[in-house]
């Protein structure tokens, strides 16, 4: 047997090691370091140069009844170690960091993430199968770092019940681990198994070591209490409720939440969207992130068989036949209280099963929804199947609708994996098909391939618990990318990445929309500095979305297009780094009525400033004009408007020592809509020019939101938020930028103030 592969299955030190003799303060002092496995060869992934890495890293590990330990010690000048503060997290970040990759059950279909920046700012994730690495869990662990002369220590200790293990009846447990390091100064990420978590193969490329197998119970307790209040509408509203976290230790939990409240959470992105697709919103509230992923089944932005996000979303209405309507009116919100939820989780040997279920509130002119799903995935060998169900009662309008699913993932090699899901809906009587298929290939390290089917019928339904980007819809997409590295010395370019896309959709009757051709090319520079350009070809096709599913008109003609972007991102300053991007669109005039041809221009500027270790401004500006923006006004009417759109957001976070942090997120839209042409669509999907009255517009949406959170004790914080904004549409008087920026400033929907107490025991 090689001797890497035997050094990687050394048996971790004796169980009568105790937690008490390691103290977690970043000075790996204790006489147990000395007998732990050493790792300190590693190797440059990001860039993917697999050079050897230029800065020693000797990194240690070991196990006892606690947890597992690791230990790093990080060699480089004190002149080039950043430490700037940042958000728990926050992802990219360029300061110091460690990390530790973790499969607890060697199961290769995910692993836990844990990483801490040299400011001793946590972070971790979870890096699935198929997916990319997703940093919106925070697990209950320990970690310290510590400057010195020449180098920098973090010390970890990761709980066996930080995560649900499954239960082995053996002295010994396998995991798969790979430990890494971020270097600010030259930008690389370095890992000790020459993989990255963006890379393909990640989960295969783990090693096994084996440790000694502990069982770890454990029970929190997070009660809160809060208050909100909304000075533009009066609303008033005090809270209590608690979060309960129970761990067995013998591969069992149950997470409850009684009356939630997540008046904390931070506010999400300002999406201005004219299309008939819904806009995706990812979740931020920690209680559906925690010990979630068993029911996180989803096809990058395409759908997801849970979308936590319609929990608590805003409930239905009928003021028309309200017995007071006024008062129905006065009692609508944009949320719906949740009186509980529950999710339960076992793993055994080879199968997961889990439970969620959750209730929202009834109002007085208004009744909740409940939301159930059970979930199991079996392993068999490199194989996996699982089944999941999902059923939601609407309480007000008395629908109900059922989601099954079967998903199997193959992994043939670590070169090859395949996935597949089959998807049942039933909602009223009215049955829907949908099917994934998909693979992974990369036949070198170099060199990655990839392709997926979709195919949803019309009448699928996912949205009443899940997220579906549109049904009635047929994809073919195939790609592939190739990376070279090894440039000359002299060349300025440190990695190029060449990446070409192919994409057909249609809906279920053949209507073809665009084709698509998509080039991009990525470089990594020394100097860390990065670029991007990509091209993208769109032939001609009909755009099945744009009239709502309308049956007379089920369509519109489009032209081919071309469109290019450049893309630029600079090196670090010191104490400031910016980016900037170009965009352009063009397409042919239309014969059938008065066009001149369509134009689109886009260019964005940002950048950062941290002049101190505990401060970062960030600012970004954006504009984008459409010449020819095609726009649906009702039925087979449409119009085309000369388009300005700017964007502008200024965000701030400022820390005082590790109690004290205040975020400020702020984002301003200002969107124009001049010189319109009134347009129809006939049978065939040509648009002709026509004569209803359509009026200019302007759109101004502002979004603001400044929190203060003050860590009492780790997990257990206070919260006081403020947050202010509105949107002002006008279809009568033209204003200009500077009013559309204004006006829902200065007249706003909602002007929030909340103040939340959170405590762990």
């Amino acid at each position: 047997m090689h001797t890497k592969f035997i050094k990687y299955l050394i048996v971790f030190l004796t169980p009568f090691l105790y937690a008490e003799s390691i103290i977690i303060d970043a000075k790996l002092d204790e006489p147990d370091w000395d007998n732990a496995l050493v790792i300190n060869d590693y190797y440059e992934t990001v860039p993917y140069t697999l050079a050897p890495a230029k800065v020693k890293t000797i990194t240690k590990i070991f196990s006892n009844e606690e947890g597992i330990y690791v230990g790093f010690k990080n060699f480089q000048e004190n002149s080039s170690m950043q430490s700037n503060k940042s958000m728990r997290d926050e992802v990219p970040n360029n300061v110091e960091q460690n990390g530790v990759a973790i499969d607890f059950d060697e199961e290769g279909l995910k692993a836990y993430m844990f990483f801490v920046t040299l400011a001793d700012i946590q972070g971790d994730g979870i890096r699935r199968l198929g997916g990319w690495p997703q940093f919106d869990w925070d697990g209950d662990w320990e970690v310290k770092t510590k400057e010195y002369d020449g180098y920098w220590i973090s010390e970890f200790l990761i709980p066996w019940n930080v995560v649900l293990l499954k239960n082995i009846d053996s002295e010994k447990r396998t995991i798969n681990i790979t430990t890494f390091r971020y270097v600010a100064e030259t930008q690389s990420w370095l890992n000790d198994s020459k993989t990255s978590g963006y890379r393909a193969s990640f989960l295969s490329k783990l090693k096994p070591i084996q440790v000694a197998n502990y069982t770890k119970g454990k029970v929190n307790y997070f009660p809160y209490v809060s208050k909100t209040y909304n000075s533009v509408t009066g609303f008033n509203e005090n809270k209590v409720g608690t979060e309960i976290f129970v761990n067995t230790g013998t591969g069992k939990q149950i997470n409850l939440t009684l009356n939630p409240d997540f008046g904390q959470a931070e506010s999400d992105e300002v999406i201005v969207n004219f299309s008939a697709q819904e806009t995706f919103y990812s979740e931020k509230r920690a209680f559906f992130n925690e010990n979630q992923s068993l029911f996180d089944l989803s096809h990058y932005d395409r759908y997801r068989v849970i979308n936590t996000r319609r929990i608590g979303a805003k409930s239905s209405y009928d003021c028309n036949n309200s017995i007071d309507e006024d008062e129905c009116n006065n009692a609508k919100k944009s949320y719906t209280d949740i009186d509980f939820a529950l999710r339960y989780t076992q793993k055994n040997l080879n199968t997961d099963l889990g439970v969620f279920v959750a209730q929202e509130s009834d109002e007085s002119f208004t009744r909740g929804k409940n939301f159930y799903a059970i979930r199991s995935k079996t392993k068999v060998n490199n194989r996996s199947i699982g089944y999941f169900l999902t059923h939601v009662v609407d309480n007000f309008t008395n629908e109900k609708a059922t989601v099954n699913v079967v998903d199997f993932t193959n992994i043939k090699s670590d070169k090859l994996t395949l996935y597949n899901d089959i998807l049942f809906s039933e909602k009223e009587d009215d049955n829907g098909l949908g099917i994934r298929s998909q693979f992974t290939y990369q036949p070198t390290p170099l060199v990655r391939r990839s392709g997926s089917i979709l195919y949803f019928e019309d009448s699928f339904k996912l949205n009443d618990f899940g997220y579906l980007k549109k049904a009635d819809w047929f994809h073919f997409g195939i790609g592939s990318d190739l990376t070279k590295i090894n440039f000359k010395e002299s060349s300025p370019i440190k990695e190029r990445k060449i990446g070409i896309d192919f994409n057909y959709d249609s809906d279920t009757s053949g209507n073809s929309n665009p084709i698509q051709l998509r080039q991009e090319y990525n470089y990594k520079y020394k100097n860390t500095s990065a670029f991007q350009a990509s091209w993208n070809l769109k032939t001609s096709g009909k755009n099945t979305t744009i009239t709502r599913k309308n049956v007379d008109f089920p369509f519109v003609k489009n032209k081919g297009s071309f469109s290019f972007n450049l893309d630029y991102e600079s090196p670090s300053f010191g104490t400031w780094e910016y980016d900037w991007r170009i965009g352009y669109e063009t397409a042919d005039r239309y014969k059938s009525w008065s066009s001149e041809g369509y134009e689109r221009r886009f260019a964005k500027i940002a950048g950062s400033y941290y002049p101190i270790d505990n401060f970062k401004l960030s600012y970004s500006f954006r504009v984008r004009e459409e010449d020819e923006w095609l726009n649906w006004i009702d039925g087979n009417e449409l119009a085309v408007y000369d388009l300005t759109q700017k964007i502008i957001s200024f965000n701030m976070n400022w820390f005082k020592g590790r109690k004290h942090e205040v975020r400020l997120k702020s984002q301003f839209v200002a969107l124009d809509a001049e010189n319109p042409i009134s347009l129809i669509s006939n049978s065939d999907g040509y648009l002709f020019n026509h004569t209803s009255d359509v009026k200019p517009f302007t759109q101004g949406i502002a979004s603001f939101q400044i929190r203060y959170k003050y860590e009492i004790a780790p997990l257990s914080y206070i919260y006081a938020v403020y947050t202010k904004g509105g949107r002002v549409y006008d279809d009568e008087n033209e204003r200009n930028t500077s009013k559309v920026f204004k006006d829902p400033w200065n007249n706003p929907d909602n002007e929030i103030f909340s103040l939340k107490f959170r405590l762990k025991f």
